[in-house]
């Protein structure tokens, strides 16, 4: 063979040997979506097949947690999995009552890696960004006091009570999780994840309504 030609074919094999591997160490997380053109939009999903949940209360004296009506997720090329839980609402103030929970696992492979690209999930909770999450899912809301800091199974998370005055009041909690903190739940953790949960509501307190992010349970 031609001395050029077998340069050629020796880069091509070693190029094909590092996808190969690439392939095999950083297998894709979704390869269902991958298959079904799922990725970079919303699709419906069964409340029991989401990897996020309020668990039922460790004391018969603890309120209840709600169940889930309905959920869906949005999964990206970049390795993200976003699931929307929505929960009972008996009031008729503005937003939805949810829990929403953002898993990065990144990309299948370090060539589909895009730095560029803009993460989906809350990963952070600084100023700013809480702000920003208090307009959305509280949306002309009284914040009643500054925001406070509670402990559930996967440590510490933050929440802020609120009211609309005469018809409801509501909690907003977000957790942020590194992988040291997912570790604990399973070999298939992903590198972080950011939760975070809206109850509003006509009758109860915001004591019994922030009660049911202590009973958090991550399936992954």
């Amino acid at each position: 063979m031609n001395p050029i030609l077998r340069r050629i074919a020796s880069a091509s094999a070693i190029t094909a040997a590092l996808l190969t591997s690439a392939c095999v160490t950083n297998p894709d997380p979704y390869p269902a979506a991958a298959v079904s053109g799922d990725v970079g939009r919303w699709v419906p999903i069964e409340p029991g097949r989401a990897r996020v949940a309020l668990a039922a209360p460790a004391s018969p004296d603890a309120p209840a947690s709600p169940d889930a009506l309905a959920a869906r997720e949005f999964r990206t090329s970049q390795g993200e999995l976003v699931q929307t839980l929505t929960l009972p609402n008996n009031t008729a103030v503005p937003g939805d009552n949810e829990l929403v929970a953002a898993f990065d696992y990144g990309p299948a492979s370090i060539f589909q890696a895009d730095v560029h690209a803009a993460k989906v999930g809350r990963y952070a909770m600084e100023p700013a960004s809480l702000n920003r999450l208090i307009g959305e899912m509280l949306p002309r809301a009284v914040l009643q006091g500054e925001p406070q800091i509670r402990k559930n199974g996967y440590g510490l998370y933050g929440y802020v009570s609120a009211d609309y005055p005469g018809q409801a009041k509501c909690v907003l909690a977000w957790q942020v999780l590194d992988g040291a903190d997912l570790r604990q739940v399973g070999g298939g953790a992903p590198r972080r994840a950011g939760i975070q949960m809206r109850v509003c509501d006509a009758r109860a307190q915001p004591a019994e309504l922030i009660a049911a992010f202590d009973s958090l349970r991550l399936d992954l």
